[in-house]
């Protein structure tokens, strides 16, 4: 049997095809998330199954190329322990076994445990396949010349749908509280909100920024003028989302870097850049409070405490979190997705006030406080930790596509994990690929280099 496979791998698949599969598969996965949310919205009112079944597209396809990693005589196999070896493994090793000592303490159904840890680490399975296989510079770069077509692509539509006041597509009719700018109409582009959009447009600006700065003095003056120009649509859109944790963080992650490398002449233009973006959002804040009657309303639901939803979350989950501080009440128990789908006990805590069309509870920082408690915190921080240290070796790499790599996953991380305590951008995967994908290309660069020498 096993000489079998082998035959047929090297006469169907063999390896250049093999790894070419895998590269296409990913740029499909890039492209289908881009757009996936919107697209199979059209089809609920005529064939309920078709955006369950389009939903699971992207997971569908990551288990096909991680059969074809696994079970491939030349890119799997004996080869994988080898390929595989990273600085995560070990924090990503223990915080696994937390994981099931939770979901048993707690007596979580191991269904809706699995699929509560699935919507922080939904792309887990894509990062160990871009460990495996080969990744050329040449591929990378047309996958972020796509990026950049993408996030255009979803500025632009964004830019017209405020123009032509085209509403938010999470209520009907009957339950919106206005048809106004900056509050029901607001730039989304293709995603399902505009804090999604304006999630993705954060990664876009950052990835584009990062290259721009460090192959800075390989660009032409018409490089500079095109990148330039997308920059300034993609800011303009991420602008129209009135999203305000994005361009939050966006600012934060600019500042944090600026800081952190000040004694770099050249990295002081970031530090330079948050202050900018800073005054930049404070004129615009203040705009169009004055200008959209929308806006203004959006605000006044925000500082009124007893309409706050995000407030009323943070009181429910605290309440949540005093049943269990240090172990939490188990992965899927309270704010995710699953924890909806299985109607989890704890929701009866949920404060009366919350809109009952939430389907989530829209705080990451919040529900993985509650779920995975006090010591799940801190095993999700010896990752985080593994990431920038990682990172941090790549930024300071004399390779050019580790330092843009590097700079990359640093500066995204920090926006991720602000847009993160307000809204559910870890669990989001228009976002959360953005982390995942990139750190597999960078670990698969460095641990290359490290091989060659």
């Amino acid at each position: 049997m096993n000489g079998v496979t082998i035959v047929m791998f090297n006469r169907y698949l063999p390896l250049e095809k093999a790894n070419q599969f895998l590269l296409l598969a990913t740029t499909f996965i890039v492209v289908w998330t881009s757009f996936e949310l919107l697209f199979t919205r059209v089809w609920n009112n005529w064939l309920p199954i078709v955006p369950s079944l389009l939903g699971y597209a992207t997971e569908g396809l990551l288990i096909i190329m991680a059969a074809v990693v696994l079970f491939h005589p030349d890119i799997g196999r004996r080869h994988l322990l080898t390929k595989w070896q990273n600085p995560l493994n070990k924090s990503l090793l223990i915080f696994a076994g937390f994981v099931l000592f939770s979901l048993f303490v707690n007596n979580v159904p191991f269904a809706q445990g699995i699929f509560g840890v699935r919507a922080i680490f939904q792309f887990l399975v894509l990062f160990f396949i871009l460990l495996a296989i080969d990744i050329p510079k040449r591929w990378v770069k047309q996958l972020f010349h796509i990026i950049l077509g993408l996030g255009v692509m979803q500025a632009v539509i964004g830019i017209f749908q405020i123009i032509y006041r085209v509403p938010l597509p999470l209520r009907n009719t009957e339950q919106r509280r206005s048809i106004s700018i900056g509050e029901e109409i607001r730039a989304f582009g293709l995603m399902d909100s505009s804090n999604t959009l304006g999630g993705y447009l954060v990664a876009v600006l950052l990835l584009l920024v990062m290259y721009m700065f460090v192959y800075r003095s390989q660009l032409t003056k018409k490089h500079w003028v095109i990148y330039t120009v997308i920059g300034f649509i993609l800011l303009t859109g991420l602008g129209l989302t009135f999203s305000r944790q994005a361009f939050l963080a966006l600012i934060a992650c600019f500042g944090l870097i600026g800081l952190i490398f000040r004694k770099n002449k050249a990295f002081r233009i970031m530090l330079y850049t948050a202050v900018g973006l800073f005054v930049v959002f404070a004129v615009g804040y203040g705009l169009a409070l004055m200008l959209f009657e929308g806006f203004a309303q959006r605000n006044m639901y925000t500082l009124d405490l007893s309409k706050n939803y995000r407030y009323l979350i943070v009181l429910s989950g605290l309440l949540v979190l005093t049943f269990s501080p240090v172990f939490g009440v188990g992965p899927g128990m309270f704010g995710s997705n699953a924890a909806f789908v299985f109607n989890s006990p704890f929701h009866q805590f949920m404060h009366e006030d919350l809109p009952s069309t939430m389907t989530t509870v829209d705080n990451n920082a919040l529900y993985v406080l509650v779920e995975y408690g006090i010591i799940g915190v801190i095993l999700l921080g010896l990752i985080a930790w593994s990431v920038l240290k990682t990172s941090g070796k790549m930024a300071a790499a004399a390779d050019l596509k580790q330092r843009w790599m590097g700079l990359f996953i640093i500066s995204f991380s920090v926006a991720w994990v602000c847009m993160g305590l307000l809204s559910t951008a870890w669990e989001n995967h228009q976002i959360a690929l953005f982390f995942w994908l990139f750190l597999g290309i960078g670990c698969n660069w460095r641990k290359r280099q490290q091989t060659e020498e």
